[in-house]
């Protein structure tokens, strides 16, 4: 009878527990068979070039290298990611890239320096000197879901055996022998916290720390211990340990960046040793395993005195488990450890990731949160942390220096400020401000704020009249006050020294940004023609062929400005502006691939004739300060200010490089800042420290300099006014000559 009543309750026991059991296994093979994590977007800048000749500072390069996490010793350079320096001698070791269909590896370089430029570049792996030299590009942002966790997923092939052994000698011994749950662990675990009378030793085996990593949740109850031991006896039972242990390397938590949770080895191994996984030494892969128990705890980043105790203690552990020999472990308890140094925030270009994901977003969908994507920007990471620290000392600068806005920032209210720079040939946004504190604002401006650009349209209307050939720098025209009546009513253009100027040549009125004078040029050249030009260069917003568009009434982004902008320095060509190069799989799949899109807008010559006025607003003109704010060397641009000083802008440019900026307030109110004193000052001060060629823009065969009495306009000769050597296209000079 009692042997009945127990067949029954096994029985009924089996009904219960058989169908939980398939249950959980279904489970199993249903999330471990896909294998899937969800995996951030790394976004990256531009790659960083070295060449002979270039003029870099030892210590200018030596900060970028910190920014991408190389590690300076004061000994021999021996592994990846490590640097030192020797007066003018800088020793580093590249980091492996994988590149867009490239696997770039590291070697040993060493860079001399003199004269303020980088001398020579030697590979000391093959005694080859060499022309140039690739950094890695910087991380810009990785783009999460709202886990917020940092992987990237690595095969068991490319995690060293060290690392493997220091993982099983610590967290499970018996790995190879148990089925998922280890009895003997279990029970010396329990005897070790019954002696300690407290909870001091684990008995999971590694197994059950992947199954409640992954399957499960942390809560610590007895029907997840249940669950969880099921589990791993289930997930044995169906998968061998090399892809357990895959699973488990790329799975397990390794502490935090920030508000973000590093997970698996590779991600780890970044975070703690700046470089991959496979290329730990065995000290560092002992270091890495014994993380596992106390990420917080054990972090060299942290607590580098515990940090070599839990290590010397795991690589004991190897050692009696016969996993290291005796010389291998006096070996790597003799290894400093060089942990990578405090991490960095990215590069800081928050506004432009969101205008990146708003572009990737229509193709990609959800997969950029969850498919490890690389993305490959155009942004120069040097150009793009200058931006940000110039909009943010000049504006500060200006809200203490300033009247109105000083006043403004006593009330409570923040001056804002943006910048766009471009590559004009090419159209790469090399950086890109959207505002002065994303985490207080996160609106863009240059992409989103529509505001009237003032007098920086104003080179549309002088290259509509250029363009008639009927025209030319030497063409006076009047400055003399008008109205004529609109649907609006009556409008007089009024200048902003708020006098008349008599008859002055086109050039003049450009570079002193007579309004008067540009507006009847505006009506003669034709307003509807004005319109049709700078549809062409770009401009997207609404323009109306209304009299008030030569002084750039019509809102426009800063974005489609410097755009439109494009063509005067890349000749007559309007470059297609590009925020990436190309997307790639974490596999290495080129998913897409930018490349250069031009539209010619005008010819060569007009665009060389327009440069030359725009260099005149910089030499003679309103952006004539920029010299005695430190600019050096060749630059065109023009500034613009709206009605009540509302928006301060600056355009300008060398034939490398096209930067906007613009200055104001969200809601427009005055800020007593023009162009010049306002967007001016910061154009400066970032393009001042970009590299530059010194080289003029390209003329053609049909322009030439030709010497003019400015006064008249007429061709020079002994006695007249005033000498200027002006540019004239081929057959629009003046014939006569002054009197």
């Amino acid at each position: 009878m009692k042997k009945s009543k127990l067949l029954l309750i096994l029985l009924g026991l089996c009904m219960v527990v058989g169908p939980y059991l398939f249950y959980l296994d279904y489970k199993i093979r249903t999330k471990f068979e896909a294998r899937r994590w969800n995996l951030p977007s790394r976004v990256y800048s531009d790659a960083f070039y070295l060449f002979p000749g270039q003029r870099i500072s030892p210590q200018r390069l030596e900060a970028k290298l910190k920014r991408l996490s190389y590690k300076r010793i004061s000994g021999a350079v021996k592994g990846v990611g490590e640097y030192s320096r020797n007066g003018s001698e800088l020793t580093l070791f590249l980091h492996n890239f994988a590149y867009p269909a490239e696997e770039f590896i590291g070697f040993p370089v060493r860079l001399s320096f003199g004269n303020e430029s980088l001398r020579s570049i030697e590979n000391l792996g093959t005694d080859e000197n060499l022309k140039t030299l690739r950094l890695e590009p910087e991380l810009v942002a990785s783009i999460f879901d709202e886990k917020m966790e940092d992987r990237t997923i690595i095969s068991l092939a490319e995690i060293p055996e060290e690392l493997i052994n220091a993982a099983i000698a610590i967290e499970d011994e018996r790995f190879y022998s148990h089925h998922g749950v280890d009895p003997l662990a279990i029970l010396r675990a329990f005897l070790t916290d019954l002696l300690h009378l407290k909870l001091v030793q684990g008995g999971s085996t590694i197994t059950q720390q992947l199954v409640k990593n992954y399957f499960l949740t942390s809560q610590k109850s007895l029907n997840r211990k249940i669950n969880e031991a099921f589990m791993a006896v289930l997930l044995e039972a169906r998968y061998s340990k090399e892809e357990i242990l895959e699973a488990y390397f790329n799975e397990i938590y390794f502490g935090q960046k920030g508000p973000v949770s590093v997970a698996g080895v590779e991600a780890a191994s970044y975070l703690y040793f700046s470089k991959g996984a496979s290329q730990l030494t065995l000290a560092e892969s002992a270091l890495l395993a014994g993380l596992i128990r106390s990420p917080g705890k054990y972090s060299p980043l942290i607590n580098l005195p515990q940090a070599y105790d839990r290590r010397n203690f795991v690589l004991k552990e190897m050692l009696d488990q016969e996993k290291i020999t005796e010389k291998e472990y006096q070996s790597a308890r003799q290894e400093e450890i060089h942990p990578a140094p405090p991490s960095k925030k990215p590069l800081g270009a928050p506004h432009f990731v969101d205008f990146l994901r708003a572009q990737l977003k229509e193709t990609y969908g959800d997969i950029l949160e969850s498919e490890g994507l690389k993305i490959f920007t155009t942004l120069d990471a040097e150009a793009q942390d200058e931006a940000e620290k110039v909009i943010q000392i000049r504006l500060e600068e200006y809200e203490k220096s300033r009247p109105p806005v000083k006043k403004m920032k006593e009330e409570g209210r923040s001056l804002e400020g943006c910048l766009v720079s471009v590559q004009p040939q090419t159209g790469y946004i090399r950086a890109y401000v959207g505002g002065r504190d994303y985490q207080t604002s996160q609106f863009d401006r240059v992409s989103m704020a529509h505001r009237q650009p003032g007098s920086a349209f104003k080179p549309f209307i002088y290259l509509t009249a250029l363009a008639t050939k009927n025209w030319n720098w030497a063409s006076l025209i009047s400055d003399r006050s008008f109205t004529i009546e609109t649907p609006e009513g009556p409008w007089s253009p009024q200048n902003y020294d708020e006098e008349e100027h008599g008859e002055v040549s086109l050039r003049e009125a450009l570079e002193k940004s007579y309004n008067i004078a540009t507006s009847r040029l505006a009506m003669e050249a034709g307003l509807e023609e004005v319109v049709t030009i700078a549809k062409k260069a770009g401009i997207e917003s609404p323009l109306e062929p209304y009299p008030s568009i030569a002084l750039g009434a019509f809102e426009v982004t800063p974005l489609e400005l410097v755009h439109a902008y494009t063509l005067f320095p890349n000749n007559g060509i309007r470059s297609e502006l590009i925020p990436f190069l190309s997307v790639v799989t974490r596999d290495g799949k080129v998913l897409e691939k930018k490349s250069f899109k031009m539209n010619r807008v005008v010819s060569h010559d007009l665009a060389y004739l327009l440069n030359s006025g725009m260099k005149g607003v910089v030499e003679r003109g309103t952006a004539a300060s920029a010299r005695l704010l430190g600019l050096r060397g060749l630059a065109a641009g023009k500034t613009g200010t709206t009605s009540d000083y509302r928006d301060s802008w600056f355009v300008g440019y060398t034939p490398e490089l096209l930067t906007l900026t613009w200055v104001g307030y969200d809601d427009n109110s005055p800020s007593g800042l023009s162009g010049a004193s306002g967007g001016l000052p910061v154009w400066v001060d970032f393009m001042r420290n970009r590299p530059s060629f010194a080289r003029d823009f390209l003329a053609t065969e049909n322009v030439f300099l030709l010497e003019i009495d400015r006064k008249t306009g007429r061709r020079f000769r002994p006695g007249c006014t005033e000498k200027f050597e002006e540019v004239f296209l081929l057959g629009t000079e003046p014939e006569e000559k002054c009197r």
